[in-house]
């Protein structure tokens, strides 16, 4: 499960080198990932749980079955 728990973080906190959105690899972080507050005012559950969906299929493509 630290697995899990440092992709999901990773999703939360770590912009992507690319910003073009209409690729794979490309994420937006939500929150500072040194103090943890919200990068934008309107920071909703939604786009929390959107990180943790990505975080699970990344999970699951690395953990053999």
């Amino acid at each position: 499960m630290k697995a899990l728990r440092k992709l999901f973080l990773k999703y939360l906190t770590e912009s992507s080198e690319t910003q073009d959105m209409r690729r794979k690899e490309f994420n937006q972080a939500i929150f500072d990932a040194e103090k943890g507050f919200a990068c934008y005012t309107n920071t909703d559950l939604d786009m929390v749980m959107e990180k943790f969906d990505r975080a699970i299929k990344e999970f699951q493509k690395l953990s053999p079955k």
